[in-house]
C-alpha cells in the first residue's frame, strides 16, 4: 500500500469519533494473535506498538522482527521511543509499519527523518513531550501526517499534562486542520471520556485494556465513554 493509500485509509477511519489505538504488549506476549483478534472483534482499527531501547525510557520492548511476525490487517501504529529513531525507520517500514512516530526530541534532523518515513511508504508522525515547546514542532508540520501529543515524558515522573495536550490540539487544528492528532500517555478507563472531548482523532491506550480483567469488556467500556 502506498503512502497515499495509507493516508486515505487513515482519514476514512478517523472521520468520526476518536478511535482507540491499542497496544497489546501489556497483554499476553505468548498469545499476541489472540489479543489482536480481540481488537478485531471489537471494532478496533489500530494496533499500537511502543518501541523502547532502554535509553530514553527505562524499558526495553520489541524490535522490527516482532512487528514483522504479527499477521494482521489492523493499521500498525509504531512509536519509536528510542535514541536516534532515524536509524530504525527503514527496518520498521520493511516490517509492515503503517504509521511511524518519532519524537522530535530524539531526532538529529527531524525534517530529514519525517521525509525518510514518507519515502519508505509510511505515514510520518512526530511526537512531542509536554515539556517541549510547541514552537519546536510547528516548522515541520508540512512533513507530518500525524502528530502524537504526549501527556507524559521521561522527565515528568507521574505528573500528567492533559491541559497542555488540550491547548496543543487547538493550536495544531488552527495551524494544519487536516493533521491527524493522537493523545498518548496515562489514558485510563476513568479519564478517556474527558479526553475524547478534546477532539483528537486517536487515543492511545494499552494497560487499561489488558489489566488482568476482560479486555473485550474494557474496550467496550472505553468506546462507550468516548461516544457519550
Amino acid at each position: 500500500m502506498s503512502h497515499t493509500e495509507k493516508l486515505d485509509r487513515l482519514k476514512s477511519v478517523t472521520s468520526g469519533a476518536p478511535q482507540l489505538s491499542i497496544g497489546t504488549l501489556t497483554g499476553d506476549m505468548m498469545h499476541q494473535a489472540n489479543d489482536i483478534q480481540i481488537l478485531n472483534d471489537n471494532g478496533i482499527h489500530f494496533l499500537h506498538l511502543d518501541v523502547m531501547d532502554g535509553t530514553v525510557w527505562p524499558k526495553i520492548s520489541v524490535g522490527s522482527g516482532f512487528l514483522a511476525g504479527l499477521k494482521t490487517d489492523l493499521i500498525k501504529d509504531v512509536h519509536l521511543l528510542t535514541s536516534h529513531p532515524e536509524k530504525h525507520v527503514a527496518d520498521f517500514a520493511a516490517a509492515g509499519a503503517d504509521i511511524i512516530t518519532v519524537q522530535i526530541e530524539q531526532c538529529d534532523d527531524i525534517s530529514a527523518t519525517l521525509t525518510s518515513i514518507r519515502e519508505a511508504g509510511c505515514l510520518a508522525s512526530a511526537g512531542i513531550y509536554p515539556t517541549t515547546p510547541i514552537e519546536e514542532l510547528l516548522p515541520h508540520l508540512d512533513l507530518c501526517d500525524v502528530v502524537f501529543l504526549l501527556s507524559i515524558g521521561p522527565d515528568t515522573g507521574k505528573q500528567t499534562y492533559f491541559d497542555v495536550v488540550a491547548e496543543r490540539i487547538t493550536q495544531l487544528r488552527a495551524a494544519k486542520p487536516e493533521l491527524v492528532l493522537a493523545i498518548d500517555g496515562a489514558v485510563k478507563k476513568d479519564n478517556v471520556g474527558e479526553l475524547a472531548k478534546m477532539q483528537s482523532d486517536l487515543i492511545v491506550t494499552g494497560s487499561a485494556i489488558f489489566d488482568g480483567n476482560d479486555p473485550a469488556a474494557n474496550i467496550q467500556e472505553m468506546q462507550t465513554s468516548i461516544n457519550n
